[in-house]
């Protein structure tokens, strides 16, 4: 591969089976996801919100369920979206929302830079709902 200086242009990768940031520019950050215990379907427990900024999720490779909630105190009404390759799924600010992956799935993501625990909420899902909403993933991922 030919040498470009990175004036011109900044690349960024991962394969790490995790979640890790690749660039971050003008208040925005790109990141990878790749199947680890926190996207894994059989350790599902809790939603999460952003408080501060709405999240891009691209399916590249795999499968993914991305699941999203309605409330605004705690999470309701859950759905399950079975995510289509290349497509680009925008969680809006304060909406409750987690994703699940299968062991291949690759995943980049967009949110603000400052994105993190300090303006984020999470909630820890009761465990008949997390039974129903295991039942409702594509097959992909439950596998």
């Amino acid at each position: 591969m030919e040498k470009v200086s990175e004036k011109l242009v900044e690349i960024g990768s991962s394969f790490e089976q995790a979640y890790k940031p690749v660039l971050d520019f003008h208040g925005w950050r790109v990141a990878m996801l790749r199947h680890f215990e926190v996207v894994s379907p059989k350790l599902f427990h809790r939603v999460e919100r952003h408080n501060d900024t709405n999240e891009v999720f691209i399916l590249t490779t795999g499968f993914a369920d991305l699941i999203v909630c309605k409330g605004d105190g705690g999470p309701e009404e859950p759905a399950v979206i079975p995510m289509v390759h290349n497509v680009a799924y925008n969680v809006r600010q304060a909406v409750w929302h987690h994703v699940l992956m299968s062991t291949d799935a690759h995943i980049i993501l967009f949110e603000r830079s400052e994105t993190g625990p300090e303006n984020s909420d999470y909630a820890e899902l009761p465990s008949p709902l997390i039974d129903s909403l295991k039942a409702r993933l594509s097959e992909g991922v439950r596998s």
